[in-house]
């Protein structure tokens, strides 16, 4: 079933409301209280640049696509890849990801025979290292019902293991979003870091002081950042 208005154009409208702030996604409350707030420079709507995020840095570039079989059958996929270079990072860090999903559409109704999947590959130097990433859609309890887009997922880099959830409650509001405002890293069940997409990406890191685990979590935050997700895409609209 077509959207009456996509992700992105929800976002901007829900941002237009405030006269000077855009929309902020609502952050666990560790967090908001205390936490390094890292802007990611360089990610836009182009499908290639350079990034930089707190001491982090490197290169990306990434392409969406969406085909259409007799207007009902539809294929979304997408792929992502970028380098990462600085704490933790004894040389760099490269990974390659991929995003599929199937779906659906008949006009009235809109079903996914395989849901969204997004998963990335890590090289170091061109070797591969035992770490991955993956995140995939979610229709669980209320949220499935409200149909929307929740996203759970798990990075796993340098014997460090993170889970993934998506945000869709915005800062100060009752209003959720369909599509996720941002992610949520955590361990044990604790946030410990967090990165909002609306807009330019923003990073947050409980405690920079751990290396180790703030790295696994900029490169989940690259990660997302980099990824287009269907449910925010414009592809396929008319």
């Amino acid at each position: 079933m077509r959207k009456f208005l996509s992700g992105a154009i929800l976002l901007a409208l829900t941002s237009a409301c405030s006269a000077f702030h855009p929309a902020e996604m609502r952050l666990p409350q560790n967090l908001a209280d205390r936490s390094a707030r890292l802007p990611v420079e360089g990610f836009t709507g182009w499908t290639h640049g350079r990034f930089r995020t707190g001491d982090w840095y490197g290169g990306y570039k990434r392409s969406e696509e969406r085909l259409e079989f007799f207007d009902t059958f539809v294929r979304n996929s997408g792929h992502s890849e970028f380098t990462i270079e600085g704490p933790g990072v004894s040389s760099s860090i490269e990974a390659y990801c991929r995003m599929r999903e199937r779906v659906l559409d008949f006009g009235f109704a809109e079903f996914k025979p395989k849901r969204m999947s997004y998963r990335c590959e890590f090289t170091a130097e061109g070797r591969d290292i035992p770490a991955r990433f993956e995140l995939q859609e979610v229709r669980n309890g209320l949220g499935g019902v409200l149909n929307r887009s929740a996203r759970r997922g798990e990075i796993a880099l340098g014997g460090n293991t993170v889970q993934i959830r998506s945000v869709h409650k915005l800062a100060g509001s009752p209003i959720e979003m369909a599509v996720p405002i941002g992610y949520v890293f955590e361990r044990h069940g604790r946030a410990i870091g967090a990165v909002e997409l609306n807009g330019s990406p923003v990073l947050y890191i409980e405690d920079l002081t751990d290396e180790g685990l703030s790295r696994t979590i900029t490169v989940g935050a690259i990660a997302l950042a980099a990824f287009w997700d269907p449910a925010n895409s414009a592809l396929g609209e008319d």
